[in-house]
């Protein structure tokens, strides 16, 4: 009986972690999707998905700080030509109320042209009880363009 509660108790430990991070890229890969929704529909409560004092990094970019000026930010995306996202979760891995993401995304116009595709960071944190944006960063895979001298 004694070998069969240590085999438990070992079986809990090794499998127990990797059960819980399956549900945490589940949980995550869930709140991408109302990301995309939202984006898709206009962006305009794109604000509601991230932390009161989250932070976007975007690339070429000064950091775009604060819920309110981020949903202006993707509203700003959204009316210039970016329709659809796509977002696919490599990664998640849970450390108490925070979620570290990692993942790739591709970006579409109105006419399902490809405008970008590249790789991203999201670090979510929850706040009253739900999984939010709180470092969100990326880059695209497109070689960097060389100025003319």
């Amino acid at each position: 009986m004694r070998t069969y509660s240590c085999f438990l108790v070992l079986f809990a430990l090794t499998i127990g972690p990797a059960l819980a991070q399956k549900d945490v890229k589940a949980t995550i890969m869930a709140a991408n999707q109302k990301f995309v929704t939202a984006f898709e529909q206009g962006a305009t409560t794109m604000n509601t998905l991230y932390t009161a004092n989250a932070e976007l990094l975007p690339p070429n970019s000064e950091p775009v700080k604060g819920s309110a000026t981020i949903g202006t930010f993707w509203q700003g995306a959204f009316n210039s030509g970016v329709k659809h996202a796509k977002l696919e979760t490599t990664e998640a891995e849970q450390h108490g109320d925070m979620v570290m993401e990692v993942g790739q995304y591709t970006l579409t116009g109105a006419d399902n042209s490809q405008l970008d595709a590249g790789k991203y960071i999201v670090i979510w944190k929850k706040e009253m009880g739900i999984w939010k944006l709180h470092r969100d960063i990326w880059n695209t895979n497109s070689p960097a363009s060389v100025a003319a001298k």
